[in-house]
Formats: structure tokens, C-alpha cells, sequence
């Protein structure tokens, strides 16, 4: 038995999901993620809501153990993916002292 730790991201823009889907080795955007953030308005807020329903299918999958959050040059929008998600349940995150 093996359990998984799938890693996903907010994805910036269309032309930045077309880029990391044509030059980063392994990894799989479908068309449809793309055309979603192309005719959003707010195209880095969809990306972000799109983070957060991929977690969510995640969450269901069978040996998927987590998520990585990866947000690359975004890491201001993490707060509100675990936030949305729920990810840390009733847990609180650790935080080094100052």
C-alpha cells in the first residue's frame, strides 16, 4: 500500500498555466483549466478557486494522504486556500519563535 502526497498551486494567469504545462517536465494541465482562468476576470483569483476544488477532489481520492501547497511568488494566497479548504481541520499551523 502506498499513500500519495499530490502537490498543487494557485496558477497565476492562462499564459503562465500554458508556459508551466509546455516547459515543466510532469506536469498535466488540461485545456479546460486553461480556458477557465482565460475567461475569468479575475484570472489570479480563479486560479486560487481552482486550487481549491482540485484540494477538495483531492480530499477524495483514496492513498491521497494531504496536499503540498506550492505557491510559487503567491505565498500570500496560501492563508485563504487552507483557510477555504479546511485542510488543518481544528489544528493550528506551528510557527518558529521569533
Amino acid at each position: 500500500k502506498v499513500f500519495i502526497l499530490p502537490g498543487v498551486g494557485p496558477l497565476a494567469s492562462a499564459k503562465s498555466a500554458e508556459w508551466i504545462r509546455n516547459n515543466v517536465a510532469g506536469v498535466h494541465i488540461p485545456d479546460a483549466i486553461i480556458k477557465r482562468l482565460a475567461g475569468a476576470q479575475d484570472q489570479k483569483q480563479e486560479g486560487v478557486n481552482i486550487c481549491i476544488d482540485m484540494i477538495n477532489e483531492i480530499r477524495e481520492i483514496e492513498g491521497a494522504s494531504g496536499v503540498h501547497i506550492m505557491a510559487y511568488r503567491q505565498e500570500e494566497r496560501i492563508a485563504e486556500i487552507v483557510e477555504k479548504t479546511k485542510v488543518l481541520g481544528n489544528r493550528t499551523p506551528w510557527h518558529p519563535q521569533s
